[in-house]
């Protein structure tokens, strides 16, 4: 039996098949992570409440391979929306490509995308539910505080070449964070 290596904290391996438990939980978007590591590939798990939202972004260094594992996932590529179910299989994110994912199922869905290289994915996500269940932002990433403007300001500078959301829009990222991530870093 092939075997795989949990990128969460527990180190644990599992059967190539087996579904692996939430290891993180962001309560602004309604969505639980679990990851694996198959070879040069990281595996993202990704389970939507009913409502759930990722808003829009992109990644300049790596794609996705999008898939629905247990029930209709609704997927924004480009500007387009379309559903997603198991039967449709995996759809490719390119690099640099804006996309988002909706649950508008009524239940609880799981997708996963294999990430390709894996890029910092898993420290993006960590970090960014981590500080959802502080309170930090809202679910259109915007901060709620002066403390969650200089951790937004610094995740985002830290992220840039990994993961980019564009609310706000990137432009006004590029002029902002800096300065402000450098504010946060004193």
């Amino acid at each position: 039996m092939d075997e795989t290596t949990t990128a969460g904290t527990t180190g644990e391996t599992q059967a190539e098949g087996a579904r692996p438990e939430p290891e993180i939980h962001d309560p602004v978007h309604g969505t639980a992570y679990a990851f694996e590591r198959r070879g040069e590939s990281l595996w993202v798990y990704t389970w939507l409440k009913p409502g759930a939202h990722l808003p829009e972004h992109f990644h300049p260094s790596y794609e996705e391979r999008w898939e629905a594992v247990d029930g209709p996932l609704r997927v924004k590529l480009a500007g387009t929306w379309r559903d997603l179910t198991p039967a449709d299989g995996v759809v490719l994110v390119e690099r640099n490509v804006r996309h988002e994912l909706r649950n508008e199922s009524g239940r609880e869905v799981l997708g996963r995308t294999e990430v390709t290289p894996p890029g910092k994915l898993v420290d993006f996500l960590t970090e960014s539910a981590e500080a959802a269940q502080e309170g930090l932002y809202n679910a259109r990433n915007l901060p709620t505080s002066w403390r969650g403007v200089l951790w937004v300001a610094d995740f985002a500078e830290r992220f840039r070449d990994d993961t980019v959301v564009t609310s706000p829009p990137p432009a006004l990222q590029r002029i902002l964070v800096p300065p402000v991530a450098r504010l946060a870093r004193r």
